[in-house]
């Protein structure tokens, strides 16, 4: 439960015992009189008062358990805290749907939310509960543009008194897909390839083929590997009965639409996000004559994403909804073209 998670974020314990003390008893008083046996007193008559009590005591305890939402806005309403629930995407629809109804009602208890989703999810959470609209305010946190990526090798290259083309920096970056952290991987893996580990007290030119930057390519896919992934979406989901229909491709292989698909996905220019019409014209483009129906591919495309929800649950990679295929993660794109996998387990 979320607000469970709040509270385990809180230290806060799961029930408390509280106990209240009662004593029961009765109070007594009375007088001594007379002088006889007291010391230093000649004369006269001593009184003493002396009171007393007798009785028992008891105890009452009660057991109060975690109060959700109320306790969380006992805690930090109104407060700087803010809580942060990361992946929001990754939740089902009807896990949203509540966790949606849930938030609006801290909200409008002064607790503070922020939600993260990937850029092509980011209006879950108002979709999962209108009621939210115009209630939140969107931070778009986008990809990364290919001048901001490059900057890395610019800046990197740069740092280790390496010369390196800014074509072949260009080219990175276009493999970066947004993802800062590959470009820094790709830029490592060119100092590997040049032998270059330090700055250089000379400047050190690097001129870069088209042989040397596949390889760099390969060898930076190792640190990505998909490779249970990509084999499991290459085979497709386990055939019942009638085999599927098997199709020539432009890179002189042959397969069925899911290896059609993923030839498609591959091919340049490379993207992230695709619309049906763009998937459907690149399956054709990958044919060498007949090519899969478009509802074949529209199904496969729908297994493609129960597949890879299959091998990594916590982690989608590929999302069909809407008519749009979404690559969720772009170290499996990057690990996709730049791998030499889907080669290896063509048919000929």
């Amino acid at each position: 439960m979320l607000w469970d998670r709040v509270l385990n974020w809180m230290e806060a314990p799961s029930e408390v015992m509280r106990g209240n003390k009662h004593a029961v008893g009765v109070g007594v008083s009375g007088k001594v009189g007379g002088s006889a046996g007291v010391p230093f007193v000649a004369k006269g008559s001593v009184e003493a008062s002396a009171t007393g009590r007798y009785g028992s005591e008891t105890e009452s305890q009660r057991t109060f358990a975690r109060a959700g939402i109320d306790q969380v806005v006992r805690e930090i309403a109104g407060s700087d805290y803010v809580v942060f629930i990361d992946d929001f995407h990754y939740m089902t629809a009807d896990v949203q749907k509540d966790v949606a109804r849930q938030i609006k009602e801290a909200a409008e208890k002064n607790v503070s939310i922020c939600t993260a989703s990937v850029p092509h999810r980011a209006d879950d959470v108002v979709r999962s509960n209108v009621e939210l609209r115009g209630r939140v305010k969107a931070i778009d946190f986008d990809y990364w543009t290919n001048a901001e990526v490059a900057e890395i090798g610019r800046r990197g290259f740069e740092a280790l008194n390496l010369a390196v083309p800014a074509e072949l920096i260009e080219q990175l970056a276009s493999e970066a897909f947004g993802s800062p952290q590959l470009m820094q991987q790709m830029c490592l893996q060119t100092c590997y390839y040049f032998d270059h580990y330090e700055r250089s007290v000379t400047r050190q030119f690097a001129s870069v083929g088209s042989n040397a930057l596949k390889s760099i390519f390969e060898i930076t896919s190792t640190t990505t590997d998909f490779s249970s992934l990509l084999d499991a979406l290459h085979a497709g989901p386990k055939q019942r009965g009638t085999t599927r229909n098997q199709f020539k491709f432009v890179d002189g292989s042959s397969g069925d639409v899911y290896r059609c698909i993923l030839l498609a996905i591959q091919r340049d220019p490379s993207q992230l996000s695709f619309t049906y019409d763009d998937i459907y014209q690149r399956t054709r483009n990958v044919c060498e004559g007949d090519s899969p129906p478009g509802s074949s591919v529209a199904q496969a495309l729908e297994q493609l994403e129960t597949i890879s929800n299959t091998i990594q649950p916590t982690a989608p990679v590929v999302e069909w909804s809407e008519d749009v295929l979404d690559i969720v993660d772009p170290y499996f794109l990057f690990y996709l073209r730049g791998s030499n996998r889907l080669s290896s387990i063509r048919k000929s």
